[in-house]
């Protein structure tokens, strides 16, 4: 039997630890960010959740795993720009009335420096700020 993977986290995002428990690559952080995939068609979607190997997306487009694609967006007023691989595309259940829709996971391939550098700034910074705007006041 094989190993066990926690519902929502695609198996490539994980690895498994000595007990044999999944264990996710990077900490993800729930973002509302606008973007585009870029392939054949290109796709506005919205990231739920970003990490430094990857992220989660609303897409109108049900997309084919094992696809390599672009992700482009804005992070921190900065352009960020990274080949992706579909990981798993699956309806999304709170899609509007129409029904369509998907939540797509993407594994980022080969970030160029300069941008692998800007998403760890803006998550290091985004979490910091989370952390100070959720301490008690003195």
């Amino acid at each position: 039997m094989g190993p066990s993977v926690k519902p929502g986290i695609p198996p490539s995002a994980t690895r498994l630890t000595a007990s044999g428990r999944g264990q996710r690559r990077a900490a993800r952080l729930a973002v509302e960010v606008e973007g585009t995939l870029v392939g054949r068609v290109s796709h506005p979607v919205r990231l739920v959740d970003l990490s430094a190997s990857g992220c989660l997306l609303r897409c109108a487009a049900l997309l084919d795993a094992g696809a390599i694609l672009e992700l482009r967006l804005q992070i921190a007023s900065h352009p960020f720009a990274a080949k992706a691989r579909v990981v798993d595309s699956s309806l999304d259940g709170s899609a509007g009335a129409d029904g369509t829709g998907s939540l797509t996971s993407l594994e980022f391939l080969g970030l160029a420096a300069r941008d692998e550098a800007a998403l760890r700034r803006f998550l290091e910074e985004e979490r910091r700020r989370r952390r100070s705007a959720d301490a008690p006041a003195e």
